[in-house]
C-alpha cells in the first residue's frame, strides 16, 4: 500500500519521551538524571486522506536517558540520549509499492542531543516576572557512531534546533503552558527514519495539590506534531506526516519515607495523515541531587 510506504516510523513518536515540562530550569548546582522509558502498540494508520486504515500489528519500546545540571539559576546544560530498542511485528509492509510485502524491522540505538536551556523571564531569570516565564533551549543532536544500517532507529545524522517555553501562571499551583520545537536535518542518509525536519507544537494546562508528604500534578497537553522526509526515508520529498495527540499526564512525588519522583503519561492519538495511529505509554522517573554547599562544607 501507497499509504503504508509514506508514514514517519512510529518509534519515532516514542524517541522524544519526554516533551514539555515547563518554562524553567534547575537550581544552581543541581544534578539531574532521567530514566525515561515508553511502550507502544499499533494496529492502525492514517492514509493521504486522514482515513484509518488497517496497518500490520506493533509492539515498539523506546527509552531516553538524560542528565542535566544548573550551572546557575537561570542556565542549564542538558544532555539526552535515546537507546531506543524495539519489538515489531510489521510483517506486510508494501514498502516499494510493488505489491510486494516485506518484514520491517527498526532496532538499534538512538542519537545524542545536547542542550543548554537559558530561562530568560522568571522569578531568578535576567528578566525578573511573577507572573511569566520564558525558557529557550538551542540543541545539536549528534549521531550515534557506527550504524549504517538502514533500518536502525534515529535520523543517524547531524541536527540542529531546540524549543522555546512559555508559562502563564494563573495561581500558586496552576499555570498554563505553550510549547514549541523545531529540528532540522540537512543531510541525508540511509536510515528510514531520517527527516529532513520536525516540528511539534503544544498547549498545557499544569494543576499540582500537596497533601502532607505527598504531590500531585496533574497535565493536559494538547500536541500537534509535523514531519517531512528526505526521499530516501520512509518519508517521500514533499510528503509530510503529521499527527494530533492527547497526552494526559500524572506526577507523583513523595518525600517521606521514601523519596518517589515518578509521572506516568499516556498519548491519545486524534487525527492524523500519513501516519501510524500510536497508543503509548511513557514512564519518567527524575532524580536531583543538590551538590551545593552549606558552610560546613558538607552537601545540603
Amino acid at each position: 500500500m501507497r499509504t503504508l510506504s509514506l508514514i514517519i516510523v512510529m518509534i519515532v513518536v516514542l524517541m522524544a519521551v519526554a516533551y514539555a515540562e515547563d518554562a524553567t530550569v534547575l537550581p544552581a548546582k543541581t544534578l539531574r538524571v532521567d530514566a525515561d522509558a515508553a511502550t507502544g502498540f499499533v494496529s492502525e494508520s492514517w492514509n493521504d486522506h486522514s482515513e484509518r486504515v488497517n496497518a500490520p500489528s506493533a509492539t515498539i519500546i523506546g527509552a531516553t536517558i538524560g542528565v542535566s545540571y544548573g550551572f546557575t539559576e537561570w542556565f542549564t546544560a542538558a544532555f539526552d540520549w535515546s537507546p531506543g530498542v524495539t519489538d515489531t511485528d510489521l510483517t506486510s509492509i508494501d514498502v516499494t509499492n510493488d505489491g510486494n510485502s516485506a518484514e520491517e524491522i527498526y532496532e538499534g540505538l538512538g542519537d545524542f542531543a545536547l542542550k543548554g536551556r537559558f530561562q530568560l523571564v522568571g522569578h531568578n531569570a535576567p528578566i525578573l516576572s511573577e507572573r511569566f516565564r520564558v525558557r529557550i533551549t538551542p540543541s545539536v543532536v549528534i549521531p550515534f557512531p557506527g550504524i549504517d544500517d538502514k533500518d536502525a532507529l534515529g535520523a543517524h545524522t547531524w541536527g540542529v534546533g531546540g524549543d522555546v517555553s512559555f508559562d502563564t501562571l494563573i495561581a500558586d499551583n496552576f499555570f498554563v503552558n505553550v510549547f514549541s520545537e523545531v529540528y532540522l536535518f540537512p543531510f541525508r542518509n540511509q536510515s528510514k527514519t531520517n527527516n529532513k525536519w520536525e516540528f511539534s507544537l503544544e498547549a498545557s494546562p499544569h494543576y499540582a495539590v500537596t497533601i502532607g508528604t505527598v504531590s500531585l500534578a496533574f497535565a493536559l497537553p494538547v500536541n500537534w506534531n509535523v514531519a517531512q522526509g528526505h526521499g530516501e526515508s520512509m518519508l517521500i520529498d514533499g510528503i509530510s506526516a503529521h499527527v494530533l495527540s492527547l497526552r494526559p499526564s500524572l506526577a507523583l512525588k513523595l518525600t517521606r519515607p521514601l523519596a518517589i519522583n515518578i509521572e506516568i503519561e499516556y498519548t491519545l492519538p486524534l487525527y492524523g495523515k500519513n501516519n501510524y495511529i500510536a497508543h503509548t505509554i511513557t514512564v519518567k522517573a527524575p532524580v536531583n541531587f543538590n551538590l551545593a554547599k552549606n558552610k560546613e562544607g558538607e552537601q545540603r
